[in-house]
């Protein structure tokens, strides 16, 4: 609960409305364990779009995404985003976790911190794969 607090403290400092999706997966991780995935897309990414129409859809992939916090940041809006402690646009974000390409899949913990960050879309197969080797950690 404390961590909320600063997060909020930070956004009233900032000036930035608070962000539901962070601060709820932030709060959900302290309550379950359960660890933050992030990604990062755009809508003109073809990469991105084809792994929402066939990735994301997927039974097996959804049961998976269900072990974390997911959240999706779409880039273009360069919304206010929590991440190495401090609350920055989602520009600033991808510069200092330097995010070189997308879509971007990045683990962090409840302070923001990021732990693991890949580049890159996947297949079905390979994503599970990701997915249950990030939650073994």
């Amino acid at each position: 609960m404390k961590t909320l607090f600063y997060i909020f403290a930070i956004c009233v400092c900032f000036g930035f409305a608070a962000e539901p999706a962070y601060i709820k997966a932030i709060e959900g991780s302290e309550k379950t364990g359960k660890p933050i995935l992030v990604e990062f897309y755009a809508k003109w990414c073809p990469p991105c779009l084809e792994m929402e129409k066939t990735v994301f859809k997927d039974p097996a992939v959804k049961k998976e995404l269900s072990n974390f916090h997911f959240i999706r940041i779409d880039t273009d809006k360069n919304e206010p985003f929590f991440c190495e402690g401090q609350t920055l646009r989602t520009s600033d974000c991808i510069r200092l976790w330097e995010v070189e390409g997308l879509p971007a899949f990045g683990i962090m913990d409840i302070n923001g911190r990021l732990k693991y960050l890949t580049v890159g879309s996947f297949e079905k197969s390979t994503f599970l794969v990701f997915l249950k080797a990030v939650r073994a950690k």
